[in-house]
């Protein structure tokens, strides 16, 4: 009676140890399932990636202007973009290829040397580097290109060169707007050969006797009467 039941003590704890195991190796076999699949993805992921990027480099050779347009719309390289926007014969895939560099150097060299002034307008408006756009004010020989790198210049000395010397009226207005140094308007509302400048300079002068100069000796009338209205606005 005592071995008989010793036996079937023994046998059941063997099922019980058996029912253990097999679970073990269940959940061992799950874990290893799971990794495995977490690699395939990834492993898939990377592939894919790298597949697009091979692709897009491809892509950036294409004859069709629309195809690298749309190879340089998935590229985040920097070196690479930059290449693209100093060489690829068309402006509009020069454009977006600016549009996502973000590197300081790279964009000012595109701003002063690009053959369009679209580009280099693009190229500008990414700038905040002073002495840089103050060249680019200085030089461009587009006047829209050099309005908008004035737009972004607070360096009062270099807004009053431009002032003084710019070849087209409408830059050196923009550079008059953003003066507040009365010198350097005085001498402007004195000596700029466009009426309508002087009379802009004139508007912005708090100094009496300057006005009072420019109301007595001034050319032309409308700047005389500026002179005089904004004397009367002072006082």
């Amino acid at each position: 009676m005592i071995v008989s039941l010793l036996v079937f003590l023994i046998v059941h704890q063997s099922k019980i140890i058996m029912k253990s195991l097999k679970a073990f190796l269940l959940l061992i076999a799950a874990a290893l399932l799971s990794t495995s699949c977490g690699f395939d993805v990834s492993y898939q992921s990377s592939a894919k990636t790298s597949t697009n990027s091979s692709k897009a480099l491809e892509e950036v050779g294409d004859p069709d202007p629309e195809v690298r347009m749309r190879s340089v719309s998935k590229m985040s390289s920097s070196p690479a973009l930059t290449e693209i926007a100093k060489t690829d014969k068309n402006p509009e895939v020069r454009k977006l290829a600016v549009s996502k560099i973000s590197f300081s150097p790279a964009l000012t060299d595109i701003a002063k040397t690009d053959k369009d002034p679209e580009v280099r307008k693009l190229a500008v408006s990414k700038l905040d580097f002073g002495p840089a756009l103050t060249d680019i004010a200085k030089t461009d020989k587009d006047p829209e290109v050099r309005k908008l790198a004035v737009s972004k210049i607070s360096f009062s000395p270099a807004l009053t060169d431009i002032a003084k010397t710019d070849k087209n009226p409408e830059v050196r207005k923009l550079a008059v707007s953003k003066l507040n140094f009365g010198p350097a308007l005085t001498d402007i509302a004195k000596t700029d050969k466009d009426p309508e400048i002087r009379k802009f300079a004139v508007s912005k002068i708090s100094f009496s006797p300057a006005l009072l100069d420019i109301a007595k000796t001034d050319k032309d009338p409308g700047v005389r009467i500026a002179a005089l209205e904004r004397l009367s606005d002072l006082n």
